[in-house]
């Protein structure tokens, strides 16, 4: 190979003889009591709600103001809800 040349793998790039870890583009993280949007699939916004838990990475679950839950408790994607 080449001085020219990249190697790419998931997550390490090589540059010349100089490997280097590829950064990963972030959603920014939820925390929990953070105030935010649920998604519908037709794009409308629902909420705002509040983060109740995050039981598992990419899931969260959601509750009311008064902290009564949202959707049975069900886990939701991160990537159905969006910052309020």
């Amino acid at each position: 190979m080449s001085a020219s040349e990249n190697t790419h793998s998931s997550d390490i790039t090589e540059v010349g003889k100089r490997p280097y870890i590829v950064p990963y583009v972030k959603k920014p993280d939820l925390n929990v009591g953070d105030k935010v949007y649920l998604l519908d699939t037709n794009g409308s916004r629902k909420g705002p709600y509040i983060i109740a838990s995050i039981p598992s990475i990419g899931k969260c679950t959601l509750s009311l103001e008064d902290g009564s839950a949202v959707n049975n408790e069900e886990e939701i994607d991160v990537n159905d809800v969006e910052a309020a």
